[in-house]
């Protein structure tokens, strides 16, 4: 039975004080290696955000083909086990079976349950998400500190913060209002200030000010209301295969030629999992994306 197994692994992973140092994290303290050597993570995020730091984990659970999906990893995640069930939960057994030595994952819900079992087999470390409500420049900071990488944390950002100004400068003293929007199980989503993308053409002054209020990070709309977005450039993502039909159908009809970016030629099909990344590596290819059609596009 797991509790048998997950009760030995507790009493094989015991580290002295002299050999971990105490965390402060979403459940309060943990005492984890000084260089922990089999890190696994259990969602996404948590993925991501280590890897930026350059800490690589042994196996990540996560329900979705890491390279295809999320191309902005390039080579980063080779020979990293992905632990995947049907069941919505991480396979305790199996996760016993790989003697972690760290396991991370950003507070949920649906965490919340198996907390304890986790934490018996190896220090488990629960990174603030819902708190901090998916801030993802904090989640970089709350992970530098768990790792003792504060430092390595705040020069990706200088890094990102550069970016940014640089952008900005490109474009002068007449910057382009440009919106986002994805399309998602048929329904057209305008993104606003508070979400990951809208963050970003925000911080450039780039998003349209319609916007930039403090609502839910994401806007409904029907596709009548499209026309009233006065927006130079319009940048588009389908969330699946089948919303991308939904695009192309709405890309015949005729209100579609009343939008302004339409009039513009300047609506670009961008790939849903950077603009909605909400990691460091994503931002970076969202940059990457606005510095394609807006700087280099003659």
């Amino acid at each position: 039975m797991l509790s048998c197994g997950v009760n030995n692994s507790l009493k094989d992973s015991q580290v002295s004080n002299q050999d971990c140092r105490v965390v402060q994290h979403a459940r309060g303290e943990t005492c984890i290696p000084l260089n922990p050597q089999r890190i696994v993570t259990l969602d996404f995020n948590s993925l991501a955000v280590i890897l930026a730091l350059d800490v690589k984990p042994i196996a990540t659970w996560i329900t979705t083909e890491i390279e295809d999906d999320f191309p902005y990893f390039q080579n980063k995640t080779d020979d990293i086990e992905v632990l995947r069930n049907s069941s919505g939960q991480p396979n305790l057994e199996k996760l016993l079976s790989l003697k972690p030595d760290l396991i991370l994952v950003i507070s949920h819900s649906w965490f919340e349950p198996i907390y304890d079992k986790l934490s018996q087999i190896a220090p488990t470390v629960i990174l603030p998400w819902e708190e901090i409500k998916g801030d993802w420049k904090q989640h970089l900071q709350e992970a530098g500190r768990v790792f003792d990488q504060t430092e390595k944390a705040n020069q990706l950002m200088d890094d990102y913060d550069n970016r940014i100004q640089e952008l900005k400068g490109l474009m002068g003293d007449r910057p382009p209002k440009i919106s986002f929007m994805f399309v998602a199980d048929g329904q057209i989503v305008i993104t606003r200030q508070k979400s990951f993308a809208g963050g970003i053409l925000h911080e450039l002054g780039f998003l349209n000010p319609l916007f930039t209020d403090s609502g839910d990070n994401d806007l409904p709309i029907s596709e009548e209301i499209l026309p009233t977005i006065d927006s130079d450039i319009l940048f588009v993502a389908p969330l699946k295969k089948d919303d991308r039909s939904v695009i192309e159908k709405l890309q015949q009809k005729p209100l579609w030629s009343k939008v302004k970016a339409v009039q513009n030629n300047q609506v670009y099909v961008v790939d849903f999992s950077v603009w909605r990344g909400l990691n460091i590596f994503a931002a970076h290819e969202v940059l990457n994306d606005l510095e394609k059609y807006l700087v280099n596009t003659p």
